[in-house]
């Protein structure tokens, strides 16, 4: 059988319009080109899964779901860098204070022993994902012991790396292992200082956060669409949703639009004492965001990446942030 030639721009423009989709000019030839056929077309011709297919009819309207979606990511991804650093440094506070000591051994040792609180296969699970957050961290050495000074440093002193300087070189998930593993009275401190709710279970719930959050940094930091949340990895833990319903004053929240996400990153950046000001400046970007692009795009379209409720959602949290 001969091989296929590749498809030029050209052909795939004609293509695109034999399947409905209006596209001509210089302009969104070029346009076509800096987006992709692939990574533009195809990546936001559907909502969530592909069987979701979006009524396109026009390129302009996939040019339009491009840019709203970069739009997204430099709104979130700087919030989420600052989010993240303020949460390994409250971990980091609370587990020094628990181990007595920097030490990545003593806080194994004396902090790092969530397992022993389970029996049976939960015990048998826990003690598993210790096992791999030791492998985890000691991959990071391994990655990063030429081209960090951070780890450098302490690799050429032949002295153990510190706990901080290790936290400087893993990923989200791997911080989200390591909270996991932390014995439950670590996890309280946490919460407590963050002043988190006390009559449900917040240690679980801020695991289930930063596990939430981390789906959408890494398709963000590998350039995936996040405007239809298509990053989630499965569902988001359902007492979050409450808490977050609860604490906010909102209702429906599910994960299952971008604008839920906005609320998880301007609660945890309240909970970190994150001024009211930079707090509400986040949800008014998002807002306009979603205003010009609701204005801008077909309903039949916006409706089906953005619901319905997110004005009423961003009111709640734009008044959850100014009391609390």
């Amino acid at each position: 059988m001969p091989k296929r030639k590749p498809a030029t721009t050209n052909a795939l423009m004609k293509h695109l319009r034999a399947s409905g989709v209006a596209i001509s000019g210089t302009a969104q030839k070029r346009r076509l080109r800096n987006v992709g056929y692939y990574h533009g077309y195809k990546g936001y011709r559907f909502a969530g899964s592909a069987a979701n297919r979006l009524p396109i009819t026009d390129f302009a309207q996939v040019a339009l779901l491009h840019d709203f979606d970069m739009q997204l990511k430099a709104l979130l991804y700087p919030r989420m860098m600052l989010v993240e650093t303020a949460l390994k440094n409250r971990v980091l506070e609370a587990v020094v204070a628990d181990a007595k000591s920097e030490s990545f051994e003593d806080i194994w040792r004396a902090s790092l022993t969530a397992y022993r609180s389970y029996s049976g296969s939960r015990y048998g699970k826990a003690w598993g994902e210790r096992m791999r957050l030791r492998g985890a961290f000691d991959a990071a050495v391994a990655r990063y012991h030429n081209d960090r000074d951070v780890i450098r440093h302490f690799r050429d002193a032949d002295r153990e790396i510190p706990i901080w300087a290790l936290f400087e070189v893993i990923t989200l998930g791997e911080f989200g292992m390591f909270y996991s593993c932390l014995d439950r009275r670590v996890k309280t401190a946490v919460v407590r200082d963050l002043q988190m709710p006390t009559n449900v279970d917040s240690e679980a719930f801020l695991k289930a956060m930063v596990y939430a959050m981390k789906d959408c940094r890494n398709a963000i930091a590998h350039n995936g669409v996040v405007l239809d949340v298509r990053f989630k990895s499965g569902n988001v833990n359902g007492g979050v949703c409450q808490l977050l319903q609860s604490e906010m004053g909102v209702s429906g929240v599910d994960f299952s639009d971008i604008t839920d996400y906005v609320l998880l990153l301007a609660y945890l950046m309240r909970r970190l004492r994150f001024t009211q000001t930079e707090c509400k400046q986040f949800l008014s970007a998002y807002e306009d965001a979603i205003e010009r692009y609701r204005a801008a795009l077909p309903m039949t379209i916006f409706s089906r990446i953005v619901n319905t409720s997110a004005r009423g959602k961003l009111a709640a949290a734009a008044n959850f942030v100014s009391i609390v």
